[in-house]
Parts: C-alpha cells; sequence; structure tokens
C-alpha cells in the first residue's frame, strides 16, 4: 500500500518533470530518481516512470495542436525511426537484471551531468551532412528513450535544431509529440513484462499532466527560468549517481 507522502512526493515531483519536460527535457532525471529513492528497482522505476510521461506528452501535445504549433508535416519518417529504436532500447533495458541496469543509469546520469553543464547542444550549427542522417539519429535516440528516456528530449531537440535551425521553442511541440510515441510503445513493453508499477505512476502522472499545461504556457519563457532549473538538475543528478552506484 502506497503511503500518503510518497503519493504527494510523486505528484510533487510529476508536476516539475512536466514542466521541465514540456519545455526541454531531462524530466525524467527528477522521477527516476524519486522512484529510485522511494525504493523500486530501477528497473521498476524505468517502467513506471512512463505512466506520467504518456499522460503528461498527451496533455502537452494536445495543447500544443489546439494552439496550432504543432505540424507534422514531412516529419513521419522522423517517428518511424523514432518508434523503431524504442522498441529495441525496450527490449534491452527488460531483459537487464537489476544490478546492472542500475550501474548503467549511474553512467548515463553522469554522461547528463555534463551536458546539462556545459550545454553542448548550443555549440551545434545547421549542418546538411546530419541532414542526411536524421533517420539514423533518431533510430539511435530512439533506442536511447525506448531504455531509459532521461535526456531524451535535449537530444531530439539539439539534432533537430542543427538540421533545420529553428528555436527550441518552435521545436518543442514535435519533440513532445515524439515523446508521447515513444512512451505509449515503452509503457505497453514494460508493461507486458511486469515492470511497471501502476500505483506510483499514476501519482506521478497526476502532476505531470499538470506540469505538462504548465509548461506548454511557459515555453516562451524557457530563458528565464533555465538558470535555477538547470542548478536543481545538477544536484539531482549527482545524488542520483550516488544512489544507483551504491556510493551511500
Amino acid at each position: 500500500m502506497i503511503e500518503i507522502t510518497d503519493i504527494l512526493l510523486c505528484i510533487a515531483a510529476g508536476l516539475f518533470a512536466g514542466v521541465l519536460n514540456t519545455i526541454a527535457g531531462s524530466g525524467s532525471v527528477v522521477t527516476l530518481s524519486l522512484l529510485s529513492f522511494l525504493g523500486l528497482p530501477a528497473n521498476i522505476a524505468n517502467g513506471t516512470n512512463r505512466i506520467g510521461l504518456l499522460f503528461q506528452s498527451s496533455a502537452s501535445s494536445l495543447k500544443f495542436y489546439i494552439q496550432g504549433d504543432l505540424n507534422l508535416h514531412n516529419k513521419w519518417f522522423l517517428l518511424l525511426s523514432t518508434v523503431l529504436g524504442t522498441i529495441g532500447g525496450v527490449y534491452i533495458a527488460s531483459v537487464l537484471d537489476v544490478a546492472s541496469f542500475e550501474k548503467i543509469i549511474g553512467a548515463i546520469f553522469l554522461v547528463l551531468f555534463f551536458v546539462v553543464l556545459l550545454k553542448p547542444q548550443r555549440y551545434l550549427k545547421k549542418s546538411k551532412t546530419l541532414s542526411k542522417l536524421l533517420p539514423l539519429i533518431f533510430l539511435f535516440i530512439g533506442f536511447y528513450a525506448g531504455f531509459i528516456q532521461a535526456g531524451a528530449g535535449v537530444f531530439m531537440l539539439a539534432v533537430m535544431h542543427a538540421v533545420w535551425g529553428k528555436s527550441f521553442t518552435e521545436l518543442n511541440p514535435l519533440k513532445v509529440f515524439i515523446i508521447l510515441c515513444v512512451n505509449g510503445i515503452a509503457l505497453l513493453g514494460y508493461s507486458l513484462v511486469g515492470q511497471v508499477d501502476w500505483g506510483f505512476g499514476l501519482a506521478l502522472a497526476i502532476g505531470q499532466i499538470g506540469g505538462g499545461l504548465i509548461g506548454v504556457r511557459l515555453n516562451n519563457l524557457k530563458n528565464n527560468i533555465e538558470p535555477i532549473v538547470r542548478l536543481l538538475l545538477l544536484v539531482l543528478i549527482l545524488a542520483s549517481v550516488a544512489k544507483f552506484w551504491n556510493l551511500y
């Protein structure tokens, strides 16, 4: 039975993660970390995390669509590549033992620490070469998103910005819709192998739906709140690495 304090923590974390996922990415750092700290094994936390992501990206995508910001014209090849990669990522993550999975997540989070700290995506310039490789790149991003999700939105935005030269604000609606597709497939896959805790997941989803809708409204104010968000993320990532690697 889930404690009321755990439910409230999940809702609060989901709210923050929903805002973060919608305006940029890496919200899964928040939710995965919380689920781990609450005692869920890493593989169960990973599957459970997809419930909130699915609800949040659904709410955000619908809001973007109503506002006229979501345009999928000539983008279906991206969706197909990402979906194919997602299936592979879900399969690999679902068959790994918990100890190995936690070590891998810890390593991924350590890499994300430097991505958040240094923001290497800001140095990417418009590239015709990347444009030709776009389906292959999104195949790998899809694999990563299916495997763990954390930071996948950041990678999507960086690559799309380098290919099309549009701002992150303009690209956010497409990113959110792709994440919706990814997590629909991921949730189905992890559910089939029993790696989902629906109680924790639905509590997260309540917060993430609200956070997603708030994030749509804050999309144009991203630059004003980013420094505070980055600092919070950096602290949380380091704490999570220590937890996944059993350093305390």
